[in-house]
C-alpha cells in the first residue's frame, strides 16, 4: 500500500508547485508515452531520470522513494508474470525472456515515478479547474478529483485495517500464495464496507449542497499560463524529441 503514498498531494512552494497544472499535464503525457513506446533498458532509464530533477527543485523525495519502494513487489510480480509467459508459453529464449520481462519492470518504475511526481506537486482544486479551463464538463473533472483524493485515503485506511487484523492474530504473510490471498479476506471485506459508507456521505455532502442545481458555476480565480509554465513546457518538449529521435535516426527500439 505504500505505493499509493505518492500520490498524495503536499503543499509547497517551489517552483514546480506553483506551475500551471495544464504544463505538468504535458510533461505526464509526453513522457508516459516515451515509456510505452520504448523497451531499451537504457532509454527506460532515461526516461525514469527525467523524473529525478522535477524531485529534486519539488523537495519531494522523501514521498516520492516511499511510492518507488512501495512498487517493488508489483515489479517483481511483473517480472516473474513476464518471464514465465514469454519463457513457456511464447517460446523465447531464456535471454530474450529476461530481457523483455526486465523492460517492462522498469517501464512500470518509470511510471510510477512519473505519475508520483505529477501528483505529489499538483494541487487537486487547481487540476480540477485546469481541467474545467480545458473544456472537459465539471462532473467529470469533479470525478477524477475525487478519485484521486480517495486513493491515499484508501491506502491509510487498508494500511489501519492490517494492523488491527494483525493485532488480533492473523498472520498474512505465512503460508503458500493461494493462503496469502486468502489472509487478505479480513482485510478487503471491511475496506470495501468502508468504502461504500464513505461514498454514501460524499453523496449526502454533494445533496445538501444542492450539486448540479445551477448549470452555470463560477469559479473564484483562473489558472494562468505564463511564461514560467512556457519554458517547463519546452524543456519537456525537447527533451521528448531528442529521445523519440532516438528511434529514427538510430533505430532504437
Amino acid at each position: 500500500m505504500k505505493v499509493f503514498r505518492g500520490f498524495e498531494y503536499r503543499r509547497g512552494t517551489t517552483a514546480i508547485h506553483t506551475l500551471d497544472p495544464r504544463a505538468k499535464i504535458v510533461y505526464l503525457i509526453l513522457f508516459t508515452a516515451l515509456a510505452v513506446f520504448y523497451y531499451n533498458h537504457f532509454v527506460l532509464i532515461a526516461i525514469f531520470a527525467s523524473s529525478l530533477p522535477i524531485v529534486a527543485i519539488a523537495k519531494i523525495f522523501g514521498k516520492w522513494s516511499i511510492s518507488i519502494r512501495g512498487s517493488f513487489m508489483f515489479v517483481g510480480f511483473i517480472f516473474i508474470f513476464n518471464l514465465l509467459a514469454l519463457y513457456f508459453m511464447s517460446g523465447h529464449t531464456l535471454e530474450a525472456a529476461v530481457l523483455s520481462s526486465l523492460s517492462m519492470a522498469i517501464r512500470f518504475i518509470c511510471l510510477i515515478s512519473i505519475f508520483s511526481t505529477f501528483f505529489l506537486t499538483t494541487s487537486p482544486e487547481d487540476m480540477t479547474q485546469s481541467m474545467v479551463q480545458l473544456k472537459i464538463p465539471y462532473d467529470y473533472a469533479l470525478t477524477f478529483n475525487m478519485a484521486m483524493r480517495f486513493v491515499p485515503t484508501l491506502s491509510k485506511e487498508a494500511q489501519y485495517i492490517m494492523d488491527a487484523q494483525k493485532s488480533r492474530g492473523l498472520e498474512m504473510e505465512k503460508g503458500n500464495l493461494v493462503a496469502r490471498v486468502k489472509n487478505y479476506i479480513p482485510v478487503l471485506i471491511p475496506l470495501i464496507i468502508s468504502s461504500f459508507r464513505r461514498a454514501e456521505l460524499v453523496a449526502d455532502a454533494m445533496e445538501s449542497r444542492a450539486f448540479g442545481a445551477s448549470k452555470k458555476r463560477t469559479s473564484i480565480y483562473k489558472l494562468r499560463f505564463d511564461a514560467k509554465d512556457a519554458v517547463f513546457v519546452l524543456i519537456a518538449a525537447v527533451s521528448f524529441t531528442a529521445l523519440l529521435s532516438l528511434r529514427f535516426l538510430f533505430s532504437v527500439l
